[in-house]
């Protein structure tokens, strides 16, 4: 019975932490209906930040943060030229992918563009105070071309190739994005692995028709743990990282020594070692959530049906 206990939460966990992963929305795109951004590098997505006080996307300072778009070309037969730039909040121009990614009629292809956050120093020492926004632009040129257009849309075209055309996707929605030093991204994953912890313990604690040996000292280390995050909330809140790191720290410590005091019950199987599985569980989702994680950014576009050239000759490349 002890055991069933822990698998049903053990069984959701690591189904969360399968969808996660490949769960995709679809929005609508520039030349089909499906044109789809995708992040990788975050360490969470969707997580209140009590000091920022706000829902954000966040990674910690230093980490690369790679988008992928998804860009599926219609049938009309020319050959389109992707190139991609990133601008975040802090800078003044786009950083741009080195070189066009060529598509032809009916063709899907990832265009990515990896971008490497600022550690907190110097001019960016204070980029953690605040969340911050970015924009994402996908431009389709002649090869070599460089936009230089006013704002980002697909301009009126009588006929194909549709060239110049850009199309835009920013933080507006879901998140913007927090950096966090590294106290902050500890402070994180600690609290995160405590709470799981104190979660699982106190669970099976509360539904035991029989204390198992060592349940007095897990419930006074479990009071002790909630204790330490607490104090960790209250300090993160401030905005004081480092004490917030050693209080986080404190209550795993706290928690994992609720869980080794719990003596081996009936059947050979001990409550530490299911409280164990339960925490490779969650580790499973972090690390999942930490690898591809799927978001969407506000998009806009614009445009013009036309009706197919069989061909064309490329104009010559713009200066």
């Amino acid at each position: 019975m002890q055991h069933r206990k822990f698998l049903v939460p053990i069984l959701a966990v690591l189904l969360v932490g399968m969808v996660v992963p490949f769960s995709v929305t679809r929005v609508r795109g520039d030349d089909t209906p499906f044109t789809t951004l995708t992040f990788s590098g975050l360490l969470t997505r969707a997580y209140i930040d009590t000091y920022l006080n706000t829902y954000v996307d966040a990674i910690q300072a230093g980490n690369v943060l790679t988008f992928n778009v998804i860009f599926t070309a219609n049938s009309y037969v020319y050959q389109r030229n992707l190139t991609m730039g990133v601008k975040f909040d802090w800078m003044t121009n786009y950083q741009n992918t080195t070189s066009d990614v060529a598509v032809s009629a009916g063709q899907t292809v990832t265009v990515s563009l990896p971008y490497t956050i600022p550690n907190l120093t110097g001019q960016y020492a204070n980029l953690n105070q605040a969340a911050h926004s970015w924009t994402l632009e996908l431009w389709d040129m002649q090869q070599g071309a460089i936009w230089n257009q006013f704002g980002c849309s697909d301009p009126n075209s009588s006929t194909p190739p549709f060239q110049p055309s850009c199309h835009s996707f920013n933080s507006g929605y879901p998140h913007n994005l927090a950096i966090y030093s590294s106290a902050q991204a500890s402070s994180f994953t600690n609290n995160q692995q405590a709470t799981a912890m104190i979660t699982a313990l106190t669970t099976s604690l509360r539904t035991s028709i029989t204390p198992v040996p060592g349940t007095s000292q897990a419930v006074s280390l479990i009071a002790q743990a909630e204790t330490q995050q607490a104090l960790g909330d209250t300090a993160y809140k401030i905005g004081d990282f480092n004490s917030a790191q050693t209080d986080y720290q404190n209550a795993f410590n706290d928690a994992n020594a609720a869980q080794n005091s719990l003596a081996t019950i009936g059947g050979g199987t001990d409550t530490a070692t299911f409280t164990s599985i339960w925490i490779d569980s969650v580790a499973i989702l972090l690390g999942g959530i930490g690898a591809v994680l799927v978001g969407f950014a506000g998009f806009k576009y614009l445009r013009v049906k036309t009706r197919a050239l069989p061909s064309y000759t490329p104009a010559t490349p713009k200066a």
